[in-house]
């Protein structure tokens, strides 16, 4: 009957056509042809849109300004505006892990739409979808998770020779590790060995501390001889900075409060250098001098030229594009694990409408979901005590809302042993509304942390962890970043780890950043005692003129603040890193509470928990899911 009625409707039509009734025919209009532009809130910034209309079509549809994440927020502007254009819609599903950018391209493009007299309602009308079916599928590794790790673990298992499907819970690859600040660790001969114009005893003090204190194990006692034999053999050179595996793995380890596992602390600290190698030769580019990262404890930090992690995911991805024993499956969440008896086989997962998804591996399952610091249950049920006496929903967290622990779950089900869930770290230097980091334009110079009564208080090159505690401390919670032009002498060529110009900051307000060509006039801007804030300068330029011990501790200083502009911008601490995670042995094999090993289960990155101890350096987390992810890509094709 039904074919009938459609046979009978296409008669009428094209009898239509034949007796001139030409009124049937004609083409309805839907828009008011035009160029139309808006903009709305994004994510991270305002966001706009251009939209072009013919009488009939959405014909084009561009972002020609935004501030979202590289990355992520770009991906989803691509995906966004190409669906909206090809199926003629706004009702286009906004793309897994960028809900918020995948939104205000929707909203943007309606006001547009709106000018132009269109019907949204119809726009809106559900899309037909062909129905999705169960898959299931089968290959010598499967990675669960797109981030730094997963894809590290993807390429080493390629280069192995083996076939790799990847899944992905959100719609574009890189994980927390895209939002990243970019900063790798690692000793580096051809670039610290004379970086300085002569040595500093300041740095030279954490050396000797460390090398002569009461050693707790044999093994912390055999690392603390070799960074000693390695330090004297420096005092009878002429170099300027002294710097060594060894001497990162202590000062890791230590940075840590001796709670990780040392075994795997060497290897991270000897295999650094490689893996900064093996990512220069896909085409990462760093840039040509090292220097103190935030919360690194040491001047050893490489800075990445693209924005946050964007370099790290294209250099990875471009050795697995268009390889026919790779595949990616984004928006796809992994449920449970395959075992069968003692081994795991693979894994259980969720497409993105709902079917099921059952990936078997002949080798290994690599599990690389991150931690939980986007999980505030989680956080508060092991993170909350006397560090970190309030970890709920109010305190933002720099990383993806993706990062919510699942894979922890997974794995603990199949019996991998659940360690340090306790060690929780706060990145002190984060945008007080987003929990962002992308906004952080770090400089050469000197930075120091003020709080609203103008005044310094706590180290600034020290461990995270102490600096957000204090900074919990001061008035309301919150303090100023302050730099100067000694550091940042064009701010047109000052970018943020997310790429933005200093400039763009300053003209739009964006993050509460303010400048001033005087400390005065810059107090005023911040709202706290000008006498303070100069007087706080001025003491602070005295012990980098006259190399006196810092009363809170600096050991590297960057420099002087005393040439202006000086510029400044409000900051608070926010849920960075969880240090905790499944307990993993040297081969990135995870490994039960009896300390047997579960066969055919690897973890990586930050998913692991014996690695980093009580507190992360700022710049390892990369160093972990490069020299890690290769570690575990490797031994899964085993």
């Amino acid at each position: 009957m039904k074919k009938a009625l459609i046979l009978s409707l296409s008669l009428l039509l094209i009898l239509a056509v034949f007796t001139g009734c030409q009124e049937e025919v004609e083409e309805v209009k839907l828009f008011n042809e035009g160029t139309y532009n808006a903009t709305t809130p994004g994510y991270l910034g305002p966001l706009t849109v251009e939209v072009t209309l013919s009488q009939t079509e959405i014909v084009d549809v561009t972002v020609t300004e935004h501030m979202e994440t590289p990355g992520v927020g770009t991906v989803a502007m691509e995906t966004m505006t190409k669906q909206i254009v090809d199926h003629q819609s706004l009702a286009i599903d906004t793309m897994a892990g960028a809900t918020m950018t995948s939104l205000a391209i929707l909203r943007t493009v309606e006001q547009c739409i709106e000018e132009a007299e269109g019907d949204i309602a119809a726009l809106k009308e559900p899309i037909e979808k062909d129905p999705v079916g169960d898959i299931e599928k089968t290959a010598d590794v499967v990675i669960i998770g797109a981030g730094g790790a997963g894809l590290s673990a993807a390429v080493a298992a390629i280069n192995e020779g083996a076939s790799v499907i990847l899944i992905e819970t959100t719609g574009f690859v890189g994980g927390n590790s895209i939002v990243s600040g970019g900063i790798y660790n690692t000793p580096n001969p051809e670039l610290q060995d004379y970086l300085y114009d002569e040595r500093s005893s300041t740095l030279e003090s954490l050396i000797v501390d460390a090398i002569n204190e009461t050693p707790v194990s044999a093994e912390h006692e055999e690392l603390m001889e070799l960074v000693k034999q390695e330090y004297e053999e420096y005092l009878e050179s002429d170099k300027t900075l002294f710097d060594s595996s060894n001497w990162f793995a202590l000062q890791t380890w230590n940075g840590g409060d001796k709670v990780a596992d040392l075994g795997l602390v060497k290897i991270l600290a000897h295999n650094a250098y490689d893996g900064l190698k093996w990512m220069e030769s896909m085409g990462m580019v760093f840039g040509d001098q090292v220097s103190h990262g935030g919360g690194a404890l040491y001047p050893r930090t490489h800075w990445a030229e693209l924005p946050n992690g964007t370099g790290y995911i294209q250099a990875l991805i471009s050795q697995l594009e268009d390889n026919p024993n790779f595949t990616l499956m984004l928006e796809t969440t992994g449920v449970d694990l395959i075992n069968e008896g003692n081994k795991v086989v693979g894994v259980n997962a969720e497409g993105r409408e709902g079917n099921k998804v059952t990936l078997y591996a002949n080798n290994g399952v690599i599990i690389t979901t991150g931690g939980f610091a986007g999980n505030v249950e989680l956080r508060q049920t092991h993170g909350e005590g006397e560090k970190w006496p309030d970890l709920g929903p109010h305190i933002p967290t720099s990383n993806m809302d993706s990062v919510t622990g699942h894979g922890l779950v997974m794995a603990s089900e199949s019996g991998g042993e659940l360690v340090n869930m306790e060690h929780i770290q706060l990145l002190p230097y984060c945008n007080p509304n987003t929990g962002a980091t992308y906004d952080i334009v770090a400089g050469r110079g000197a930075m120091v942390f003020i709080n609203k009564e103008g005044e310094r208080f706590v180290r600034e090159d020290g461990r995270r962890d102490e600096m957000s505690r204090a900074i919990i401390e001061q008035t309301d919670g919150i303090i100023f970043m302050l730099q100067s032009a000694d550091g940042i002498p064009n701010p047109e060529e000052a970018r943020a780890l997310g790429g933005q110009k200093l400039t763009y900051y300053l003209e739009t307000g964006h993050a509460g950043y303010v400048a001033a060509d005087t400390l005065e006039e810059l107090a005023e801007k911040m709202g706290v005692p000008a006498d303070n804030l100069i007087q706080t300068v001025e003491n602070f330029n005295s012990y980098v003129e006259s190399g006196d011990t810092d009363p809170f501790g600096v050991v590297s200083y960057g420099g002087k603040l005393e040439t202006g502009p000086f510029y400044a911008y409000p900051r608070r601490p926010a849920v960075h890193h969880t240090m905790g995670g499944i307990r993993i042995d040297e081969q990135a094999r995870v490994v039960r509470e009896d300390g047997t090993i579960i066969e055919g289960l690897f973890a990586a990155g930050e998913i692991s928990g014996n690695l980093h101890g009580a507190n992360r350096l700022g710049g390892n987390a990369i160093v972990d899911f490069v020299v890690f992810g290769r570690i575990a890509g490797e031994a899964a094709t085993k």
